[in-house]
């Protein structure tokens, strides 16, 4: 399990590969989750313990022990096949899973700006820290905003849930040309997804190009947007 996990950091892992490895490890977890809680049950309710010498209620308790066990498995599957359809078909939890696997941070004080606001600092700092709603007020009270903080400012709404403000600044920013395109486009769509507005993703989502950074995980999203 320790070779599949490294896998997972290798950036030329397949799609395929990567979504086999999580099923397998969520059902891990799943089965040692459903373990615990039997064994207790065994203890607590039929005095079965690990420990237990005495072979006649071994024998007695083999029967219980075998169907607690069969049920796990089955309500560990259950689980997990469950789960596996929900982000398969749902475009909402799928737009909640890559936002919430994708590390976002800001990379530091801005190169060419003289201006070293206070509140731009603090912004700087309250995000990394996902301290979103505190760095939405210092970002809102930098004097003059650059598009790289309207751009972070725009990812601390989304991050902290409040869609419709996060997309009304990434359009303002979205029409100025070049910086950060692609990264707007992209988390825009999260945006419009998360906000229920599922014309709007796709109509971006179709703008991400083959080279485009996310242009993998954008077919996806447009394929179940096309699928509800």
């Amino acid at each position: 399990m320790k070779d599949k996990l490294n896998r997972l950091l290798d950036p030329n892992i397949s799609k395929k590969e990567e979504d086999q490895i999580f099923e397998e490890v969520l059902k891990r977890k799943h089965d040692q989750d459903l373990r615990t809680k039997w064994q207790k049950m065994l203890t607590s309710e039929h005095g079965i313990t690990r420990n237990n010498t005495d072979l006649s209620k071994k024998k007695e308790t083999s029967k219980y022990i075998k169907i607690f066990l069969a049920a796990a498995a089955c309500i560990a599957l259950i689980v997990t096949l469950q789960l596996f359809n929900t982000t398969e078909s749902d475009p909402y939890v799928l737009a909640q899973q890559y936002l919430s696997d994708q590390e976002i941070l800001h990379p530091g004080a801005s190169k060419g700006i003289a201006d070293e606001d206070q509140n731009r600092i603090l912004a700087i700092q309250a995000f990394n820290t996902k301290e979103y709603s505190q760095s939405i007020e210092y970002f809102q009270n930098i004097r003059t905003e650059t598009t790289e903080d309207k751009y972070y400012h725009g990812l601390a709404l989304l991050l902290n849930n409040r869609y419709t403000e996060a997309i009304q600044l990434f359009e303002m920013i979205n029409s100025d040309e070049g910086q950060f395109k692609q990264e707007i486009n992209w988390y825009q769509s999260l945006a419009y997804l998360l906000n229920k507005q599922n014309e709007e993703a796709g109509a971006l989502l179709k703008q991400i190009k083959n080279s485009d950074w996310n242009h993998e995980q954008a077919q996806d999203l447009l394929k179940m947007i096309h699928e509800k």
